[in-house]
């Protein structure tokens, strides 16, 4: 049910201005008005006050102080980027809609790609992960996993999957001897790097 903006109450301030903000310029009255929220280096830290938005398609939270966030409520979001952030823990399970997710430049051990069913572009580099598991991503095309702490990555089995970038993950020979066997998709690894400078 919408509620005016005016009568929300934010725990964080920094996106309440930034959604207060918005909605001068784009004349959003009421929490139903708001689809799309782009606030970038605004010093946010939670991400909570989102929930008062459920219809979001569009959330852009690039360069901000975020290190928790749980955007599975946020059922109708196809695009996230929040990347550039310090986030150790990242919730985006079933969101069915989601096509494109960018979460370069966090601390992410892991993400848990359950019910993604729509995503087809993800770039998760500089971050830590060591445990990651893609086969849910029925309908990914292109994936950037550079410069994290990957020791494998199965790709078997990923129909629609065309390109993976895997360089600078510590990626023993035999995974990109296996790697190299697979024809259907171009796998830019430390092994074949030079290739595609």
């Amino acid at each position: 049910m919408a509620a005016p903006l005016n009568t929300l109450v934010f725990k964080d301030a920094a996106l309440a201005n930034c959604i207060k903000n918005n909605a001068v310029k784009n004349h959003w009255q009421n929490t139903e008005q708001v689809t799309r929220v782009k606030c970038h280096g605004k010093g946010i830290k939670t991400v909570d006050d989102l929930l008062y938005f459920p219809q979001i398609t569009y959330l852009s939270l690039f360069n901000n102080n975020i290190s928790v966030a749980d955007l599975s409520g946020l059922t109708q979001l196809k695009y996230i980027n929040i990347a550039n952030n310090k986030l150790t823990r990242l919730n985006i399970t079933h969101l069915a809609q989601l096509k494109t997710l960018y979460v370069f430049k966090n601390k992410l051990t892991t993400i848990d790609f359950s019910g993604l069913t729509a995503l087809n572009k993800v770039r998760a580099t500089n971050n830590l992960l060591d445990k990651l598991d893609i086969s849910p991503l029925i309908s990914l095309k292109k994936a950037y996993f550079f410069d994290n702490k990957l020791k494998d990555l199965k790709v078997k089995g990923m129909s629609k999957l065309t390109f993976i970038e895997l360089r600078q993950n510590p990626m023993p020979d035999e995974v990109y001897d296996r790697y190299d066997e697979v024809e259907s998709i171009t796998i830019v690894h430390d092994g074949n790097a030079d290739d595609w400078k």
